[in-house]
């Protein structure tokens, strides 16, 4: 019993950390892509997954927009785990962009395979926040506040998101 209702509170508590995505300064200028990527504190498994999910990112935008070796870049993004506070929050994910740097932290939540479906819209939402873009108003979207698993966003959803990243409004190298 003890088992089942730790499971349920883990759930229930999860449940409430995904529906809340963190957000940069509103307004802010969008970053100057493309980006070195830098990680700290995920593990190999994580950096994996989180970099499978860039070059695809940059696949579908149809740029490299994330440097992952020595090359000089315009700005750096490091990705790394929410801070101990963050992470007993309802965020899921936190993006800060300052005008040269982005501090895309993720909840090590994401990351478990139980909850993994969670895992690239909330890392394209921060990276939607470090280009610049603010909160959307349609729950249908990936820059809705909350987030939703990789299965309940549509195409057109999808494909809106990348428009809008690829966009001179909140990209300035794309």
């Amino acid at each position: 019993m003890g088992v089942v209702l730790l499971k349920l509170l883990k759930c229930f508590g999860f449940g409430l950390l995904v529906l809340v995505t963190g957000c940069g300064q509103k307004g802010a200028p969008s970053a100057p892509w493309p980006a070195s990527v830098k990680f700290d504190k995920l593990s190999e498994t994580q950096k994996q997954s989180v970099s499978e999910m860039l070059m695809d990112f940059s696949k579908d935008i149809g740029t490299e927009t994330f440097y992952f070796d020595n090359r000089s870049a315009q700005f750096q993004l490091t990705i790394s785990l929410l801070g101990d506070q963050d992470q007993k929050s309802s965020k899921a994910g936190l993006a800060t962009y300052n005008g040269s740097y982005c501090l895309l932290e993720l909840s090590p939540l994401v990351f478990e395979e139980s909850y993994q479906s969670y895992l690239q819209p909330v890392l394209w939402h921060e990276l939607g926040h470090c280009a610049g873009m603010e909160h959307d108003k349609s729950v249908e979207e990936i820059m809705y506040y909350l987030a939703r698993p990789k299965g309940f966003y549509s195409a057109s959803a999808i494909s809106h998101f990348f428009s809008s990243f690829r966009s001179e409004e909140h990209t300035s190298e794309l």
